[in-house]
Formats: C-alpha cells, sequence, structure tokens
C-alpha cells in the first residue's frame, strides 16, 4: 500500500518559499533520500543572540495591551534552589468586565520551543498563542526553563514540572497573589517543538499523580530520539520524515540538539526524553499538528495513533508540504488554518458540558 505523500512542496509554501529566497527540498517527486544525517552547524550564542532582537520586534509590534491583556514576569524556585523566569498573562479587568467574563479563569500552561538550547516566552507567543487572546479570557502561564549546553537532561523537565505544581498547588504563592481566580480545575498543557515534548512528558506524570488535565496541545513536537523510533513506525529501517527532511533544515538540526541533549544514544530511549516511548493509556484528551515537511513529522503522527489505540480522545491535524515553522509565517494560508482549529477546538474543550 502507498504511503500517503505528506511531503511534496504545498503550493503556497512553495511560492512564499521563492519569492523570499528559501531553499526548497529537490526531491519533491522522488523517493526519501538515503544521506547521512549530517548534525547542522549551529552557532548556540549566535542564535540566542538574534532571538532577543526578534524578541523585541515582536513585542513592539504586539502589545498586550492592544488586545486587553496585561503580563507579570516572576521568578518560582524550584528544587534545587535556582529561580525560573515565569511570565503569567491575563485578561485586564476593563476587558473582563466587557466581556462579562468572570472567575475563575482557565490556564494554559505553556513551555516554549527551541530545542532545548533556546527559546523564551515571547518566541513561544509568537509562534503558538497570540492569535488566542482575541478570542479567550484565559491566563497563560509561561515557564523559560533552563537551557542547553549549560544544563542537562532532566532540568527542563523538572523546573517545569516544579512550576506546574506551585500552579496546582493550593498553598500561598505568586498565583494566588493575583487579582484575579485561577481554574486549576481547566488546565492546559502547550507547547511547539521541544516545548510540546515538555508538554508530552507532563501530561503522563500528571497521569502518574492522579493529577487532572483538561487536555494538551502539541505543536510540531519532539516526542522521540530518532535513534529509538519504534521498528513498528519505521520505513525500511530509518524513520522516513527524517530521511525525507534531508534537505530541509530540521533533520540537520534534530540530529544537531540529540547529540547535545543526549550524547549517550542509550539514554534516548528513557520516556522523559522520548515520551513516544512512555505508557500512552488513561491521558487527557490531545490535539497534534504535524508539518509534512518536518522531520518530526512520523513521530507525531505514530503519537497520536498510540493515543488512539489506548482510547485517548485525539485530533490529528497534519499540513502537507510545509516546514516545521510553518506556523510562524503569517503569510502562509496553513498557518491561518491552524489558528482557526486551534480556536475551535479549544472553544470546545472550554465550553459547558
Amino acid at each position: 500500500m502507498t504511503s500517503p505523500d505528506y511531503f511534496t512542496s504545498n503550493p503556497d509554501w512553495e511560492a512564499y518559499a521563492t519569492k523570499n529566497g528559501y531553499p526548497l527540498p529537490s526531491n519533491n517527486a522522488g523517493p526519501p533520500s538515503s544521506e547521512t544525517i549530517e548534525p547542522l552547524d549551529f552557532d548556540i550564542a549566535q542564535a540566542r543572540a538574534g532571538e532577543v532582537e526578534e524578541d523585541l520586534e515582536w513585542a513592539e509590534a504586539h502589545p498586550l495591551e492592544s488586545v486587553g491583556y496585561v503580563a507579570h514576569l516572576t521568578m518560582i524556585k524550584v528544587r534545587d534552589g535556582a529561580e525560573i523566569r515565569v511570565r503569567i498573562s491575563h485578561p485586564t479587568s476593563a476587558r473582563l468586565q466587557e466581556k462579562k467574563a468572570t472567575s475563575p479563569l482557565p490556564v494554559l500552561f505553556v513551555t516554549h520551543g527551541g530545542g532545548w538550547l533556546q527559546g523564551t516566552h515571547l518566541s513561544e507567543e509568537a509562534w503558538l498563542y497570540w492569535h488566542l487572546y482575541e478570542h479567550f479570557e484565559i491566563v497563560v502561564v509561561s515557564v523559560e526553563y533552563r537551557l542547553a549546553p549549560e544544563h542537562q537532561f532532566p532540568v527542563w523537565i523538572e523546573d517545569s514540572w516544579d512550576v506546574l505544581e506551585t500552579l496546582l498547588s493550593a498553598g500561598k504563592s505568586v498565583f494566588s497573589d493575583l487579582d484575579l481566580e485561577l481554574d486549576r480545575k481547566k488546565v492546559f498543557l502547550a507547547g511547539s517543538s521541544s516545548g510540546a515534548g515538555i508538554s508530552a512528558v507532563l501530561s503522563q506524570m500528571c497521569r502518574d499523580k492522579d493529577i487532572s488535565i483538561s487536555g494538551v496541545i502539541l505543536n510540531v513536537r519532539v516526542l522521540c530520539d530518532y535513534r529509538h523510533f519504534p521498528a513498528k513506525d519505521n520505513a525500511d529501517g530509518q524513520i522516513s520524515s527524517y530521511r525525507q527532511a534531508v534537505e530541509t533544515f530540521s533533520s540537520g538540526a534534530m540530529a544537531m540538539v540529540w547529540n547535545i541533549i543526549q550524547p549517550s544514544e542509550s539514554s534516548g530511549s528513557d520516556p522523559k526524553v522520548s515520551p513516544l516511548l512512555g505508557d500512552l493509556s488513561n491521558l487527557p484528551r490531545h490535539i497534534l499538528f504535524v508539518a509534512g515537511q518536518d522531520a518530526l513529522r512520523d513521530e507525531g503522527i505514530a503519537y497520536a495513533t498510540e493515543l488512539k489505540g489506548n482510547g485517548v480522545e485525539v485530533e490529528l491535524e497534519i499540513f502537507k508540504g510545509v516546514p516545521h515553522n510553518f506556523a510562524q509565517i503569517s503569510e502562509l494560508k496553513a498557518t491561518a488554518r491552524f489558528q482557526r482549529i486551534l480556536q475551535e477546538n479549544l472553544a470546545r474543550w472550554l465550553s459547558p458540558l
């Protein structure tokens, strides 16, 4: 049976890439590349510096007050005594009055993308959830966990978990000091790329501790060290989306990421590294967004398949022929579709039973 063609460039993306000088893979119509996946040569310091500039530009062009929201930056102490930057965004009292919205408000708990090497509150706001502000009265709790290579696995899991525990705790904390009430029975986990991988791990940890989570949003998520991708989901002994994406940046980028965060190949099978290899039963409802030209495509499809097989409510949305970061490109039709689907699902999840 012929596998679906998720990879061939979407005409809209092809036109945008050609106009703006972005490379397109040459093997659109051919078989997956058999080239070795060479790690990308990546200057982490330079990438982080560039992200600072992009964050400044984003913040200037997208002030929260323009959508009736306000943000508080705070620090939360985690298990080893370190303090983690947390950003809490919520509607202003004027907006709540205008919308006739009442507390408690649902919470979107966000862990940012960036390969565990970079990423910020603002980079994830731009990628995943800015468009939600206009449509929902929610509280967004964003975590800037510590990054590799300065810090090692599992610090990003532990930092995120400790902040989530603080949020869910009934004790006094920065969350209890807000001038509005949080609905801790309506907490949603969300993230993009590596941040979505953290969200997947947190959902499994919450299940194990009998903590109720209302839903999980996984955007182009990292769910499995490609060196441990299950053979039953593999094509010809090697993950096909990694082979197909050799000519895009994502295969080499992910090979570089895995070499840095898991230099020992054997450790990549830990479910906190590769949540695809964990227990996927009795998890909350999920929505997964998958990009067709992404090296991470097949693990996203495999995760959705395993969730469904375990009786978990799951919606899988595949965006054919677009790259890993397509939702960061506002000009694409796929991005508008992504935003619409996310808004529709969140509205459904928030609707009274």
